[in-house]
C-alpha cells in the first residue's frame, strides 16, 4: 500500500458546542446529523477508495453512544472531510452487543484543529455483511 498523508486538516470551534446539560447538547448534536447527514450523503475515503454511509443507527451512536463533550461533538461540522481525508489505521472485531449484519470495524486517523490546536482522533466505520460501509461515531480524541 503507497504512503498516505492527509491532504486536508480541517478547523472548528467549540463555541456554538458549549451547551448544558449534556442531553441538551445530545439533542444538538443529533439534529445536525439528521440534517446535514442521514439518508443524504456518502463520502468516499481516499485512502482505500471505499464509501461510506450515514444512516439511522449512526445518528445514535453519534449523540448517545459514550460520552458527549464540545470538544467531540464539534466534529460533526466536519464530520465528512475527516471521513474522506482519514487514514486507515487497523481492523476492530465486532462487539457482542452488535447485530449479526456486523462484521467489524475499520478504525482511521485523522487530523483536525479544535479552537487552533491540532488534535489527533479515531474514526470507527462499521463493515457490515452486505459489503456496505457506515459511519459509527465512535471518536476518541487521543491526548
Amino acid at each position: 500500500m503507497k504512503k498516505y498523508k492527509q491532504t486536508i486538516i480541517p478547523e472548528v470551534s467549540t463555541e456554538k458546542w458549549e451547551i448544558s446539560p449534556a442531553k441538551e447538547l445530545r439533542n444538538a448534536v443529533s439534529d445536525y446529523y439528521r440534517a446535514r447527514y442521514q439518508g443524504r450523503k456518502r463520502v468516499v475515503n481516499q485512502h482505500l477508495g471505499i464509501a461510506i454511509e450515514f444512516d439511522r443507527t449512526s445518528v445514535k451512536k453519534t449523540s448517545y453512544g459514550g460520552s458527549i463533550y464540545p470538544k467531540k461533538a464539534c466534529l460533526v461540522e466536519v464530520l465528512d472531510t475527516l471521513i474522506r481525508h482519514a487514514k486507515y489505521s487497523n481492523w476492530g472485531e465486532r462487539k457482542v452487543t452488535d447485530k449479526p449484519i456486523v462484521i467489524g470495524y475499520l478504525n482511521f486517523k485523522a487530523k483536525v484543529r479544535i479552537n487552533g490546536a491540532l488534535e489527533h482522533i479515531r474514526l470507527a466505520i462499521r463493515v457490515t455483511n452486505n459489503g456496505k460501509f457506515h459511519y459509527s461515531m465512535e471518536v476518541n480524541i487521543w491526548k
